[in-house]
């Protein structure tokens, strides 16, 4: 189903729209029947230019573009289980997001688009959950399911980061690193071998989101919120400069420890 009227104000406003035909997922351009790219401005139009390329019948469906802007997009593909109801990987990226999100052109789907950032500029987990912030676009239905706005949940995108992509992210140089945030275990030296690891420097603009993926890490590992709690604190303490206030550290904790354990 299509809806358009339920697509939000904000997103009709900004011009980087394509058009889609058929079954194809290749975009389009709205002007002209020739590709457009989803890194190319030139080949992006306005909401109102695509919407009456459908309208005309030249094409089928439209497709925002993500651009680095602030806005970041979660596609689920297996959005609903085999009686029709939300999955739980859909359910839990909803409430961690509570923002825009609509049923995909497919039906079996579900896109969430939220305000923030990620340390990549997108990523397929290759379990069901992608997320983007540049260099990829969203064929648009607006047959929305919950939340008729796009807000901004900087902590949501951090939470969904650390559960559903802890193992390969890529740095700004593009480099494949082990984790977003990751301790470091020193070497036995003397005989002796350190219980605690040590928490490599964490700057401004990537606390949140580094000791958001700690916290992951050690609710996967199956510790208790206490025992999260004081991890991370410590961590905090020692590696972030300056370091989170402790009602920040409480409330990322309180996030990550309230959904179920998820191996992803």
């Amino acid at each position: 189903m299509r809806h358009y009227e339920n697509i939000p104000i904000e997103l009709k406003d900004i011009p980087r729209w394509v058009c889609v035909k058929g079954s194809s997922k290749l975009p389009m351009q709205a002007r002209v029947n020739e590709p457009a790219s989803s890194s190319d401005p030139a080949t992006w139009s306005s909401f109102d230019e695509a919407r009456a390329a459908v309208d005309k019948g030249y094409y089928d469906d439209v497709g925002f573009v993500f651009a680095d802007d602030g806005i970041v997009g979660v596609d689920i593909d297996d959005g609903f289980d085999e009686d029709g109801f939300l999955s739980a990987l859909s359910i839990d990226c909803m409430k961690a997001c509570c923002s825009y999100t609509e049923r995909s052109r497919s039906g079996r789907g579900i896109h969430i688009l939220v305000r923030g950032t990620l340390p990549f500029g997108g990523r397929n987990n290759r379990k069901g959950c992608e997320i983007y912030r540049t260099g990829r676009y969203f064929i648009t239905t607006g047959d929305r399911l919950i939340y008729p706005e796009i807000i901004e949940n900087q902590s949501g995108i951090d939470r969904i980061v650390a559960t559903y992509f802890p193992e390969v992210v890529r740095d700004g140089e593009g480099a494949l690193t082990p984790r977003i945030y990751t301790p470091i275990w020193t070497p036995p030296e003397n005989g002796r071998i350190r219980l605690d690891p040590v928490y490599p420097p964490v700057y401004p603009g990537s606390r949140n989101i580094c000791m958001t993926s700690l916290a992951g890490q050690l609710h996967r590992q199956g510790y208790s919120r206490e025992m999260i709690y004081r991890e991370v604190c410590r961590a905090n303490r020692e590696a972030c400069m300056p370091p989170l206030p402790d009602r920040e550290i409480q409330t990322l904790v309180s996030s990550v420890t309230r959904y179920r354990r998820c191996s992803a």
